[in-house]
């Protein structure tokens, strides 16, 4: 009785020292939070290669993208639904040498992935987040780290500087009214999911053309084993009169049986 009772507390000790020896239960002291500047040119500089990097992705990777699109009501009932599923495969065309990357890709004029619109006007879309002509006209804040996907991310909120910035064009009304976070990758210092959201009102020639009162939209990205990166999933909602028309759309995308081809 008393050997098991030695047994038992040797147990007891051994488990307790192996719990407080492990990185979970030690009290460390956080890493410092890197200056927003920094964080800033790199996400910059990573984002110069970015739509290369996609083209690359395609070529070596087979997925499904699922498209839902919803047109509702201004009680929030369906009146129409879309649904649209498209398949990258890059076995098609095996035989063949990979297709060169277009210059407007290459050059960052062709967006790999399309986001909403309004208006005419191309909402939420990643390169408009990270566009150093648009970055100045918001004010950054760093709010500290999440773990997504078992990589750590740098919070980053975001909102207009103020609230009498220029006008140029109807884009300009939109990107002067969005505020948000970001998750930037610490790792590769890409975005890994963004949450953006409209802050008032906005209204086209007083009203009379139309009006966006809700808008929106977030999306997740993800890392393959080899590095590259792909918009995961991506999710919109838009509550908008076309003169006297109400027009309340959501949609929902997403990338499903992802496999390595070559």
């Amino acid at each position: 009785m008393t050997f098991m009772k030695s047994v038992y507390t040797f147990l007891a000790i051994s488990g307790l020292v192996a719990v407080l020896g492990s990185p979970t239960a030690r009290c460390e002291t956080p890493a410092p939070l890197p200056p927003m500047d920094s964080v800033i040119q790199r996400v910059m500089q990573t984002s110069a290669t970015e739509n290369v990097d996609y083209h690359v992705f395609n070529q070596h990777y087979f997925y499904t993208r699922d498209r839902v699109t919803e047109f509702l009501d201004s009680s929030g009932k369906v009146k129409e639904k879309n649904e649209d599923v498209s398949t990258n495969n890059p076995t098609r065309g095996l035989a063949a040498k990979p297709h060169p990357v277009s210059p407007a890709i290459a050059q960052g004029k062709q967006a790999p992935d399309s986001g909403p619109s309004v208006h005419g006007v191309a909402l939420g879309k990643k390169e408009d987040l990270i566009n150093p002509d648009l970055i100045k006209r918001f004010k950054l804040t760093m709010a500290g780290r999440e773990m997504i996907n078992g990589r750590p991310t740098l919070i980053v909120d975001f909102k207009p500087v103020s609230n009498d910035q220029p006008i140029f064009n109807i884009k300009d009304r939109f990107i002067n009214s969005v505020a948000g976070r970001a998750w930037v990758d610490e790792g590769d210092y890409q975005l890994a999911r963004v949450e953006l959201h409209l802050t008032q009102k906005i209204t086209f020639l007083g009203g009379i053309i139309g009006s966006v009162s809700k808008f929106t939209c977030s999306f997740e990205r993800d890392r393959t084993p080899d590095g590259y990166w792909f918009t995961r999933s991506m999710n919109w909602h838009v509550e908008a009169h076309e003169a006297t028309v109400p027009r309340v759309v959501s949609h929902s995308e997403e990338v499903l049986d992802l496999q390595k081809m070559r």
